[in-house]
């Protein structure tokens, strides 16, 4: 009895000793994040649930106070297919890890059938005691159909309690990097309708200046061709504007293509067939002014998708190592047999009874070297996917400064680029005075107009890239994808 414990004991002790050798503990690593960036914005060193917002619920795209942005969004996060793909996969990762879960709990199967036969040239021949007994008779028998059913339960429980374990842990790492996935898909599908929409805006305004330049040249043109006719100027300057009414028109054809084509991109984000997208605002109107946020708690860049797939994936590199070792360690099966046979044999007699078996069965490898070197396998993967996480994190703190310092330098381009729109403005201004004095002709009036023209060109490409930088920066940020999460639900299959 004493030699029982002590060996009951002994396993115990490697029981749990083992428990931390090959089931290893996931520990998350440390990360040194920057206190602020090239840009001057600082990176406080706090988290979500101490700052005063959570930048995954912050809905940008309304401080830019547009509604039809608004409405795309709102359209895109119900019906966008690649979310609900994304939502598919998380269905599939939570049905996974239930199954890890009951993994153990035994199963228990329903069996039953039949059998039936026939028998012939049977021969009796006693042997023993029986030969001595004259009441047993030997010698040929008639020919019997003999037949029978059985039917009961049959319990299995087979179980490995390191593999069950990061069988679970697997699933549930599993589960978690495809809720990151699906976050990451909501940010992507964000920054694509907006920016979407705000290259369409431009390319909506761009038409607008194009047209209106060939009108102003064409006017020109009509003024120099009286100054032609009156032999003040010459066919010369007539073939100069002829030849720039063409190439602005022959840019028309490519922007009005270039707005279909976004067009029919937004319309795919909002799973709906291709067609125009009505829009009532102008790009001018779109706020732009102290639309990033000062300070930025720290948490914020390691709550981005792509950190939290990559800790998942290391998550699961960790589990496979477990998973892998545990196969070091016995597993158990526990079989079992309850029911009922009913056997009937003609000519001689009918039989049933109930009756019970159990068996019970542990294995584990004594000499198995690929085991071995599957752990191995699963370490150095565990390796590989800690420095592709300790890559992912530095290459987001890059993303967040280029970014942001990109957003500063857009609204100093942007700035310098309205300024000279207003000289511009001013000299057209000073030309239209000076013409209705009598001082000046209406030809100075238009070359002032179309300078006017292309400087409106170079602030709407100005502005264009100055919204760019703003979707960037919360693209980098990860703002805004958890925004009215309660309309990605899964959608009803059709029939």
């Amino acid at each position: 009895m004493r030699k029982i414990s002590a060996i009951s004991l002994t396993a115990t002790i490697a029981t749990l000793s083992g428990c931390g050798i090959f089931s290893p503990s996931y520990h998350q690593p440390t990360i040194d994040a920057p206190t602020a960036t090239r840009s001057g914005v600082k990176i406080e060193s706090g988290n979500i649930e101490s700052s005063t917002t959570d930048y995954s619920q912050l809905q940008w795209w309304k401080k830019v106070n547009d509604p039809v942005l608004n409405q795309l969004i709102i359209l895109a996060l119900s019906n966008n297919a690649q979310i609900q793909v994304a939502q598919g996969n998380i269905m599939k990762a939570q049905a996974s890890l239930k199954a890890a879960q009951y993994a153990w709990i035994p199963t228990l199967n329903g069996v039953g059938g039949g059998f039936a036969g026939n028998s012939w040239a049977t021969n009796l021949t006693p042997q023993g005691v029986l030969a001595a007994n004259p009441a047993v008779q030997s010698g040929n028998l008639a020919n019997s159909n003999f037949s029978g059913l059985y039917g009961g339960f049959m319990p299995t429980y087979s179980f490995n309690v390191f593999a069950n374990i990061n069988q679970t842990k697997l699933a549930k790492a599993t589960l978690d990097m495809q809720q990151a996935i699906y976050n990451a898909t909501r940010l992507t599908i964000i920054g694509q309708v907006s920016g979407g929409y705000f290259t369409l805006l431009a390319q909506k305004k761009q038409l607008l200046l194009q047209q209106q330049m060939i009108a102003d040249l064409k006017e020109l043109r009509r003024l120099e061709m009286i100054q032609v006719q009156n032999g003040a100027a010459d066919l010369g300057t007539i073939a100069t504007y002829d030849q720039a009414i063409t190439t602005y028109q022959a840019k028309i054809p490519a922007i009005e293509n270039s707005i279909s084509q976004t067009e029919n991109a937004l319309r795919v984000l909002i799973n709906q067939n291709p067609g125009p997208i009505v829009t009532n605002g102008s790009i001018d109107k779109l706020i732009t002014d102290n639309i990033i946020p000062a300070n930025i708690p720290s948490s914020v860049l390691k709550s981005r998708p792509d950190i939290i797939q990559a800790e998942d994936s290391l998550k699961i590199a960790n589990a496979n190592v477990g998973l892998a070792n545990s196969q070091f360690f016995p597993t158990i099966s526990l079989t079992g047999f309850a029911g009922g046979i009913s056997e009937a044999l003609s000519n001689l007699f009918n039989v049933g009874t109930g009756f019970w078996m159990g068996s019970a069965m542990a294995s584990m490898p004594i000499l198995d070297a690929s085991t071995y070197e599957r752990v191995k396998a699963e370490k150095g993967d565990y390796y590989a996917q800690y420095y592709s996480y300790m890559q992912t994190v530095k290459s987001a703190f890059q993303n967040v400064d280029n970014s942001l310092t990109n957003k500063q330098n857009m609204d100093k381009v942007y700035a310098e680029t309205y300024k000279s729109y207003q000289y511009a403005n001013d000299y057209y201004k000073v030309n239209q005075v000076q013409f209705k004095a009598g001082n000046s002709p209406m030809n100075n009036v238009l070359q002032a107009k179309l300078n006017l023209d292309n400087a409106g060109l170079s602030l709407l490409q100005a502005k264009s890239q100055q919204l760019d930088a703003i979707v960037e920066v919360y693209q980098a940020l990860a703002v805004g994808y958890a925004a009215e999460s309660e309309l990605s639900k899964p959608q009803k299959l059709p029939d």
